[in-house]
């Protein structure tokens, strides 16, 4: 329990530089950045609200593939191809939910969700760690990762109004391109917009 009060104190801190005051913001990807994207090459897929229930479009990296046998209207699960029959395969999975947050509330947000897993972590022995950053699209991320020791659990959220985009890698292999691909989905989305 000690462990992971530390680890909260410096989790907290951390996070602590994603208000919107100033200096102490991460810096936003400028408008250049986000304009010199590449397109996805052909070997990716796009996904848009079109195909499924998320309301946003972003990109499935190439050599992963919908798992049917895990998905649900509201939670779409994406394996890497060849491994939808292993026990345990590396698994991204991507969700939209509603919150009473408005983007201006971020960071209660934020505290809400470290609260959240902090809850689900009780008498489990792992490390928990959080960072507040922008994706490649300029949507504010709350990045946190959770180390079991032989899982290692990344979640993603994307914020907005009143919402949220969790894009969560379940590793178990300890791949570093299973993160690039989770890394990959989260650069990519981008919200419908609202009509």
């Amino acid at each position: 329990m000690k462990k992971i009060l530390i680890v909260l104190l410096t989790m907290v801190l951390l996070l602590a530089g994603c208000g919107k005051n100033g200096a102490s913001s991460p810096q936003s990807p400028s408008d250049e950045s986000v304009a010199d994207q590449q397109e996805p090459s052909s070997s990716e897929t796009e996904i848009s609200s079109e195909d499924h229930a998320i309301p946003g479009s972003y990109t499935v990296p190439d050599g992963w593939e919908k798992s049917e046998k895990h998905s649900t209207d509201s939670q779409i699960f994406y394996i890497e191809e060849g491994h939808e029959n292993d026990e345990k395969p590396d698994n991204i999975s991507i969700h939209v939910g509603k919150n009473k947050y408005s983007l201006d509330e971020h960071e209660q947000f934020r505290d809400a969700i470290v609260q959240q897993i902090l809850m689900q972590l009780d008498g489990i022995e792992a490390q928990l760690n959080g960072d507040g950053t922008y994706t490649e699209q300029g949507d504010l991320l709350y990045i946190f990762t959770i180390d079991e020791g032989d899982i290692v659990t990344t979640q993603y959220y994307i914020v907005k109004d009143y919402g949220f985009c969790l894009i969560q890698l379940t590793n178990f292999s300890g791949s570093e391109t299973t993160e690039q691909a989770a890394r990959d989905m989260v650069d990519s989305f981008v919200w419908d917009t609202e009509g």
